[in-house]
Protein backbone atom coordinates (compact mmCIF):
# COMPACT_ATOMS: atom_id res chain seq x y z
CA UNK A 1 0.00 0.00 0.00
CA UNK A 2 1.25 3.45 -0.90
CA UNK A 3 2.45 5.82 1.79
CA UNK A 4 0.97 8.65 -0.30
CA UNK A 5 -2.65 9.45 0.44
CA UNK A 6 -4.72 11.24 -2.20
CA UNK A 7 -8.29 12.45 -1.89
CA UNK A 8 -10.61 9.52 -2.54
CA UNK A 9 -12.31 9.38 -5.92
CA UNK A 10 -16.02 9.99 -5.92
CA UNK A 11 -18.57 7.24 -6.25
CA UNK A 12 -19.77 8.96 -9.42
CA UNK A 13 -16.31 8.52 -11.00
CA UNK A 14 -16.35 4.80 -10.16
CA UNK A 15 -19.86 4.47 -11.62
CA UNK A 16 -18.83 6.30 -14.81
CA UNK A 17 -15.70 4.15 -15.14
CA UNK A 18 -17.65 0.91 -14.77
CA UNK A 19 -20.21 2.15 -17.30
CA UNK A 20 -17.51 2.74 -19.94
CA UNK A 21 -14.72 0.22 -19.38
CA UNK A 22 -13.51 0.42 -23.01
CA UNK A 23 -12.72 4.15 -22.76
CA UNK A 24 -11.14 3.66 -19.36
CA UNK A 25 -8.90 0.88 -20.67
CA UNK A 26 -7.85 2.94 -23.69
CA UNK A 27 -6.93 5.83 -21.40
CA UNK A 28 -5.17 3.43 -19.05
CA UNK A 29 -3.01 2.21 -21.92
CA UNK A 30 -2.08 5.79 -22.76
CA UNK A 31 -1.22 6.40 -19.09
CA UNK A 32 1.18 3.44 -19.00
CA UNK A 33 2.81 4.62 -22.25
CA UNK A 34 3.19 8.16 -20.86
CA UNK A 35 4.66 6.83 -17.61
CA UNK A 36 7.32 4.95 -19.57
CA UNK A 37 8.02 8.03 -21.67
CA UNK A 38 8.37 10.20 -18.56
CA UNK A 39 10.87 7.79 -17.04
CA UNK A 40 12.98 7.84 -20.20
CA UNK A 41 12.71 11.64 -20.37
CA UNK A 42 14.11 11.89 -16.83
CA UNK A 43 17.10 9.74 -17.84
CA UNK A 44 17.92 12.27 -20.55
CA UNK A 45 17.11 15.30 -18.38
CA UNK A 46 19.11 14.22 -15.33
CA UNK A 47 22.04 12.08 -16.56
CA UNK A 48 24.10 13.32 -13.59
CA UNK A 49 21.76 11.62 -11.08
CA UNK A 50 22.91 7.97 -10.86
CA UNK A 51 20.12 6.66 -8.61
CA UNK A 52 17.47 8.25 -10.79
CA UNK A 53 18.99 6.96 -14.04
CA UNK A 54 19.00 3.34 -12.83
CA UNK A 55 15.56 3.59 -11.23
CA UNK A 56 14.00 5.19 -14.32
CA UNK A 57 15.50 2.58 -16.64
CA UNK A 58 13.84 -0.15 -14.62
CA UNK A 59 10.62 1.82 -14.28
CA UNK A 60 10.36 2.50 -18.02
CA UNK A 61 10.62 -1.21 -18.77
CA UNK A 62 7.98 -2.10 -16.19
CA UNK A 63 5.61 0.59 -17.46
CA UNK A 64 5.96 -0.75 -21.01
CA UNK A 65 5.12 -4.25 -19.77
CA UNK A 66 2.00 -2.75 -18.17
CA UNK A 67 1.20 -0.97 -21.44
CA UNK A 68 1.37 -4.32 -23.25
CA UNK A 69 -0.85 -5.94 -20.62
CA UNK A 70 -3.50 -3.26 -21.13
CA UNK A 71 -3.24 -3.69 -24.91
CA UNK A 72 -3.86 -7.43 -24.44
CA UNK A 73 -6.85 -6.66 -22.22
CA UNK A 74 -8.25 -4.37 -24.92
CA UNK A 75 -7.68 -7.05 -27.57
CA UNK A 76 -9.41 -9.69 -25.44
CA UNK A 77 -12.44 -7.41 -25.24
CA UNK A 78 -12.40 -6.59 -28.95
CA UNK A 79 -11.66 -2.93 -28.27
CA UNK A 80 -9.18 -1.32 -30.67
CA UNK A 81 -6.46 0.89 -29.19
CA UNK A 82 -6.79 4.42 -30.53
CA UNK A 83 -5.89 7.99 -29.79
CA UNK A 84 -7.79 9.64 -26.97
CA UNK A 85 -7.79 13.31 -26.02
CA UNK A 86 -6.06 14.19 -22.78
CA UNK A 87 -7.86 15.77 -19.86
CA UNK A 88 -4.69 17.74 -19.08
CA UNK A 89 -4.31 16.30 -15.58
CA UNK A 90 -0.53 15.81 -15.57
CA UNK A 91 0.18 19.04 -17.43
CA UNK A 92 -1.85 21.03 -14.93
CA UNK A 93 -0.28 19.26 -11.97
CA UNK A 94 3.23 19.93 -13.28
CA UNK A 95 2.38 23.64 -13.59
CA UNK A 96 2.55 23.76 -9.79
CA UNK A 97 6.20 22.66 -9.84
CA UNK A 98 8.79 25.21 -8.84
CA UNK A 99 11.30 26.21 -11.51
CA UNK A 100 14.53 26.75 -9.55
CA UNK A 101 16.93 23.88 -8.85
CA UNK A 102 16.94 21.64 -6.89
CA UNK A 103 13.30 22.50 -6.11
CA UNK A 104 12.26 21.64 -9.66
CA UNK A 105 13.68 18.12 -9.34
CA UNK A 106 11.92 17.67 -6.02
CA UNK A 107 8.58 18.83 -7.37
CA UNK A 108 8.82 16.80 -10.57
CA UNK A 109 9.41 13.67 -8.53
CA UNK A 110 6.54 14.53 -6.18
CA UNK A 111 4.17 15.23 -9.07
CA UNK A 112 5.02 11.82 -10.50
CA UNK A 113 4.51 10.28 -7.07
CA UNK A 114 1.03 11.79 -6.93
CA UNK A 115 0.15 10.56 -10.41
CA UNK A 116 1.17 7.05 -9.37
CA UNK A 117 -0.75 7.42 -6.09
CA UNK A 118 -3.88 8.47 -7.99
CA UNK A 119 -3.52 5.43 -10.25
CA UNK A 120 -3.12 3.23 -7.16
CA UNK A 121 -6.21 4.72 -5.51
CA UNK A 122 -8.32 4.27 -8.62
CA UNK A 123 -7.10 0.74 -9.34
CA UNK A 124 -7.99 -0.26 -5.77
CA UNK A 125 -11.46 1.26 -6.15
CA UNK A 126 -12.00 -0.42 -9.52
CA UNK A 127 -10.76 -3.80 -8.32
CA UNK A 128 -13.27 -3.68 -5.48
CA UNK A 129 -16.19 -2.47 -7.60
CA UNK A 130 -15.95 -4.26 -10.94
CA UNK A 131 -17.98 -7.47 -11.35
CA UNK A 132 -15.60 -8.92 -13.96
CA UNK A 133 -13.25 -11.13 -11.92
CA UNK A 134 -10.50 -11.00 -14.54
CA UNK A 135 -10.54 -7.19 -14.59
CA UNK A 136 -10.67 -7.03 -10.80
CA UNK A 137 -7.57 -9.23 -10.59
CA UNK A 138 -5.84 -7.14 -13.27
CA UNK A 139 -6.44 -3.87 -11.41
CA UNK A 140 -5.49 -5.43 -8.09
CA UNK A 141 -2.14 -6.55 -9.48
CA UNK A 142 -1.41 -3.18 -11.05
CA UNK A 143 -2.40 -1.29 -7.90
CA UNK A 144 0.54 -2.83 -6.05
CA UNK A 145 2.98 -1.64 -8.74
CA UNK A 146 1.55 1.88 -8.73
CA UNK A 147 2.03 2.12 -4.95
CA UNK A 148 5.64 1.00 -5.32
CA UNK A 149 6.24 3.50 -8.11
CA UNK A 150 4.80 6.34 -6.05
CA UNK A 151 7.05 5.48 -3.12
CA UNK A 152 10.07 5.35 -5.46
CA UNK A 153 9.37 8.87 -6.68
CA UNK A 154 9.08 10.12 -3.09
CA UNK A 155 12.46 8.54 -2.29
CA UNK A 156 13.99 10.32 -5.28
CA UNK A 157 12.39 13.60 -4.18
CA UNK A 158 13.94 13.17 -0.72
CA UNK A 159 17.32 12.51 -2.31
CA UNK A 160 17.01 15.63 -4.47
CA UNK A 161 15.96 17.71 -1.46
CA UNK A 162 18.54 16.26 0.85
CA UNK A 163 15.88 15.55 3.46
CA UNK A 164 12.20 15.55 4.33
CA UNK A 165 9.71 16.53 1.62
CA UNK A 166 6.48 15.96 3.53
CA UNK A 167 5.46 19.64 3.62
CA UNK A 168 5.93 20.04 -0.12
CA UNK A 169 4.16 16.73 -0.78
CA UNK A 170 1.20 17.96 1.29
CA UNK A 171 1.06 21.21 -0.72
CA UNK A 172 1.16 19.37 -4.05
CA UNK A 173 -1.40 16.82 -2.80
CA UNK A 174 -3.83 19.72 -2.29
CA UNK A 175 -3.16 20.90 -5.85
CA UNK A 176 -3.68 17.37 -7.18
CA UNK A 177 -7.06 17.13 -5.43
CA UNK A 178 -8.19 20.32 -7.18
CA UNK A 179 -6.88 19.18 -10.56
CA UNK A 180 -8.48 15.73 -10.48
CA UNK A 181 -11.85 17.15 -9.37
CA UNK A 182 -12.18 19.81 -12.08
CA UNK A 183 -15.76 19.86 -13.33
CA UNK A 184 -16.91 18.65 -16.75
CA UNK A 185 -13.90 16.42 -17.39
CA UNK A 186 -14.08 13.46 -19.76
CA UNK A 187 -13.83 9.98 -18.29
CA UNK A 188 -10.12 9.41 -17.74
CA UNK A 189 -8.00 7.50 -15.26
CA UNK A 190 -6.78 10.81 -13.79
CA UNK A 191 -9.73 13.12 -14.24
CA UNK A 192 -13.23 13.56 -12.97
CA UNK A 193 -13.18 13.51 -9.16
Amino acid sequence: MSAIVVTPSSASWVEAALADVPTLLIDHAHCEKKAASTAVRFIFKYPDWPNLVLAMSRLAREELVHFERVLRELEARGVPFRGLGSAGYAAELFQAARTDEPARRVDEMLCCALIEARSHERFVRLAAAVEDARLARFYGELAEAEARHGDLYVELAQEAAGGDVSARLAALTAVEAEVVARPRQPLRMHAGG
